[in-house]
């Protein structure tokens, strides 16, 4: 298995455009528009906030990134070209006969979830660099940063739950990616749905959050762990988010061991 991920990781490092924008433009933008905003407010104000700010709370919010719909675009783009690659180039024939499907399958996954991961550390280790920055620049120094170990708990569920929403993902756009053999047609599907849900939101308020949508799931952990939420959304989110993970990847598991790759 190991060296199925060695490959799988040497591949994507070999296409430097779809490693950036398919799993690092998504967390950088929003380090980006977030000090775009603070600086805006710090030139208009001579100051960016009131008091202190946790810097592990401040991480753990801005891995809501995970949930943007654009972001999803980006995000199903570099998931669906890991899994595209061996039909664009036809070369599955020559990959097959000596792994397991199930050990490619899987390979191609776990390498999406550690460039998933990747991505949301750089969001978090980003969040906390400006803080520091916008603190030192207001001219609050040091004492403008608070480190309070309650909130690291906090921080690490934050980051389970974006990941456990980009697994969903990851597993619609490899399921669908797999079916139609499309790259085009696995990513479209994912940013209408994420737009969709958003759009439904929008139309129907909170009475769309009972639709068992993975971005409603997903936004009912971070309430229930931002304690804006009850428990009881928080335990129904969490079974959607796997039940979603697990139909997506016994769907696209299944699809893929019986499907014919003899010239692919």
């Amino acid at each position: 298995m190991r060296p199925l991920l060695s490959a799988e990781m040497l591949k994507l490092a070999r296409q430097p455009g779809v490693l950036f924008f398919g799993f690092f433009a998504v967390p950088m933008l929003a380090i980006l528009f977030k000090l775009i905003l603070q600086g805006l407010v710090l030139v208009r104000t001579g100051r960016s906030a009131e008091g202190s700010v946790d810097l592990f709370l401040s991480a753990a919010r801005a891995l809501s990134v995970s949930g943007n719909s654009l972001g999803q675009l980006f995000y199903a783009l570099g998931i669906a070209s890991v899994f595209f690659l061996e039909y664009r180039y036809s070369t599955w024939r020559l990959i097959v006969p000596r792994s397991a499907r199930s050990q490619l399958f899987a390979a191609k996954f776990l390498v999406c979830l550690v460039c998933l991961s990747a991505g949301l550390v750089v969001a978090a280790l980003g969040d906390m660099v400006l803080s520091v920055v916008l603190a030192v620049l207001n001219g609050q120094g040091l004492a403008g940063i608070r480190i309070d170990m309650g909130s690291l708990p906090l921080l690490v569920a934050a980051f389970s739950i974006a990941l456990l929403e980009l697994s969903v993902l990851a597993a619609l756009v490899a399921a669908i990616v797999i079916i139609s053999r499309s790259l085009v047609a696995a990513v479209l599907p994912a940013f209408l749905l994420a737009i969709g849900a958003s759009i439904l939101q929008i139309y129907l308020g909170r009475d769309a959050d009972g639709l068992p949508l993975p971005s409603y799931a997903a936004q009912s952990l971070r309430d229930w762990l931002f304690s804006t939420g009850g428990p009881a959304a928080g335990m129904e989110g969490l079974l959607v988010l796997l039940a979603w993970l697990a139909g997506l990847l016994t769907l696209g598991s299944i699809w893929f061991m019986r499907q014919q790759l003899a010239t692919e």
